[in-house]
């Protein structure tokens, strides 16, 4: 008897062994390792510096007659306010799709798409857009004849946030490090997110123009169109609490660009960095999304 009982023990002792390998917390699906080295080691740092500024959501679309006007409405703005008005160009809806043969660039993204629902943009028609998601005049929605009217009410506003943005961009990995610092400059009652976007200038196409005779323009030029969110569609949570005044946080954000978005021979698609700009901006985490800050800076 005294073999069995030996031989028991053992395979009760393997067995508590083999329980005990594995400490909690358990993670069911474990995280793909993060490249550390690849960290965002610039010095050159863009600021709100106390300063109000204002996001401009310019929902609009290749085929929108109308839309080329609201562009310029926007660009005006920006230029009229010493870019203290960050402008992005969203295309999505109807007027953004592709219509073959000439209207064959997309300039659709996923994240665009997404907001276009959640607001219902294009379901109230082009062109269209929010200003820091804000509710003016009882409407959330702002033609373009409210835009400027918008703005002049929210840039004499003390702001909430300071934010700096800064970013590292490394080619042979393709990858975005960007890291946004935020400073509360009151007390901020809502819980925050942060979200960091992709936009291009001087993207050349086709687009419909009913100011103009033929309207069909063929090179017209596409500025501050949304490429991509870094980070999802409504960003990560800067503060899942209410922040008080004088607290700073700094958040990292890592992005690496898909091959086919840097395929030169894909005139169609290609993403031309050198064009580009990082849109950086704490929201509200709750249903409204208001813009509490945003801030700017070239990518290259």
């Amino acid at each position: 008897m005294k073999p069995l009982v030996i031989t028991l023990a053992l395979a009760l002792g393997i067995i508590a062994t083999s329980c005990d390998v594995i400490e909690g917390p358990y993670e069911k699906y474990p995280t793909v390792p993060v490249d550390t080295l690849l960290r965002d080691t610039s010095t050159t740092v863009a600021t709100t510096n106390g300063k109000m500024y204002v996001l401009l959501e310019d929902y609009t679309g290749h085929t929108c007659g109308n839309c080329p006007e609201a562009a310029e409405v926007a660009a005006k703005i920006y230029e009229d306010n010493k870019g203290l008005v960050i402008v992005t160009a969203i295309h999505a809806g109807g007027f953004a799709a592709l219509e073959l043969p000439d209207f064959k660039r997309d300039l659709t993204c996923p994240a665009g798409v997404a907001l276009d629902a959640a607001f219902r943009i294009s379901r109230a028609g082009n062109p269209n857009g929010l200003v820091n998601r804000v509710t003016l005049n009882n409407r959330l929605i702002q033609g373009m004849k409210n835009w400027e009217p918008a703005v002049a009410q929210l840039l004499p506003k003390k702001p909430l946030m300071d934010l700096a943005l800064s970013h590292t961009y490394y080619s042979d990995k393709r990858t975005i490090s960007v890291t946004v610092k935020a400073t509360a400059l009151e007390d901020i009652p809502d819980p925050t997110n942060i979200s960091v976007w992709l936009q291009e200038n001087g993207i050349v196409g086709d687009q419909k123009d009913y100011r103009k005779s033929p309207s069909h323009i063929k090179d017209y030029v596409f500025d501050h169109v949304l490429r991509t969110s870094l980070n999802g569609t409504w960003g990560d949570t800067l503060n899942p609490k209410p922040i008080p005044k004088g607290t700073v946080i700094t958040k990292n954000i890592k992005y690496t660009i898909p091959s086919v978005k840097l395929d030169t021979y894909d005139t169609l698609n290609v993403w031309t960095l050198k064009n580009c700009e990082l849109v950086a901006f704490a929201h509200k985490a709750s249903t409204t999304r208001e813009v509490l800050q945003v801030i700017k800076q070239k990518m290259r």
